[in-house]
């Protein structure tokens, strides 16, 4: 008998990679967790968008040339937290459950646990990030945005090795500019073609914490990218097992 779980597919990070992937499930029936540590900065970007947005997207649904952060934020969020199949949760997440080698789920410092048949980190760039505005340095992985220290020291224990990246985002709209160095997983550690993290089962990444940069249309792709690969996935796991209805 299979395992009751939460949700279908557990997405950590609720950017552009993660947003665009959790909304593309959805849309095909998928039962999504998208976890956030912030339900502000849902698919908030901080540097202005430019088209040509991916066909099939949420950010071809709401977005547009010019439309400043906050307006983009608020139509993406309302899109996510009122689809029946996605379930928007604000949660920081500190360290993976495991079965064996097998992840199924997640578990967070305010305390509640959520389980999943297949958890995604879409985490950009908050693992391990120093944040440095002139002399000043603080962990965050955006401005006035919060890491992952917790899950960041569980994923090094559990053996995955890491590389630096660094960004710089211009002052502009009084914001003042910024530098961040963050940590994204090892050459190695991550297929591009399946998005598996491969020391364990069950576990995928996508955007930023794998690629190490990136504009936010290439996010979105590489969330649906993800979403169509899980569902490719799928459909084999259902051809070896015909007595299943539905898996993801």
């Amino acid at each position: 008998m299979m395992r009751p779980v939460d949700y279908d597919v557990l997405i950590v990070g609720a950017g552009f990679a993660g947003s665009e992937a959790a909304y593309a499930l959805a849309q095909k029936g998928v039962r999504v967790g998208l976890i956030t540590t912030s339900l502000d900065s849902v698919y908030l970007p901080f540097t202005p968008i430019q088209a040509p947005f991916p066909q099939g997207s949420l950010l071809a649904e709401v977005g547009e040339e010019g439309l400043k952060g906050w307006a983009l934020h608020s139509r993406a969020k309302y899109k996510l937290e009122n689809h029946p199949h996605i379930h928007l949760l604000q949660l920081s997440v500190t360290r993976l459950l495991l079965e064996e080698s097998a992840v199924v789920g997640i578990q967070s410092w305010e305390g509640p646990s959520k389980t999943a048949g297949k958890v995604v980190l879409a985490v950009g760039s908050f693992l391990s990030p120093r944040l440095y505005i002139g002399s000043i340095a603080e962990e965050a992985g955006r401005l006035s945005e919060v890491a992952y220290p917790d899950l960041y020291e569980h994923l090094e224990q559990l053996g995955f090795t890491f590389s630096t990246q660094e960004a710089s985002v211009l002052e502009q709209s009084g914001t003042p500019g910024y530098r961040v160095a963050y940590r994204v997983f090892a050459e190695g550690e991550w297929d591009a073609a399946t998005f598996r993290l491969n020391r364990l089962e069950g576990l995928y990444a996508v955007g930023l914490c794998v690629l190490g940069q990136g504009t936010y249309a290439q996010m979105a792709e590489e969330g649906m990218r993800l979403a169509e690969s899980l569902g490719l996935e799928a459909a084999r796991e259902d051809g070896k097992h015909p007595s299943k209805v539905e898996k993801l």
